[in-house]
């Protein structure tokens, strides 16, 4: 890991929500692998990325199989989390490219 901010943190560990528009990683156009901000592990491929308008990267399908883990919320969102170490990633929505 690295240094962290207590929202980064937030986010990571507790599952708090970044505003939208704001990550950097939003706007990434760049061929490559997304790891898990916590413990590296590969995710996500920049080919299965798009842009869903929400204002989060979006990704249509992980990496390989059991990398990620949804688990329902109290409030019926669908929440993706890393498979390796629980980090938050984030919430499925069903806005994919068809």
């Amino acid at each position: 890991t690295g240094t962290w901010n207590p929202f980064s943190l937030a986010v990571l560990r507790l599952g708090f929500t970044e505003p939208a528009f704001t990550s950097p990683l939003n706007y990434n156009k760049s061929a490559g692998i997304y790891k898990c901000a916590y413990c590296r592990t590969p995710l996500f491929s920049s080919k299965a990325k798009y842009d869903s308008g929400s204002g989060w990267p979006s990704f249509w399908r992980t990496i390989a199989i059991n990398r990620v883990s949804l688990k329902r919320e109290w409030d019926g969102r669908i929440q993706c989390l890393c498979a390796s170490c629980g980090g938050h990633l984030g919430h499925v929505f069903p806005d994919g490219p068809t």
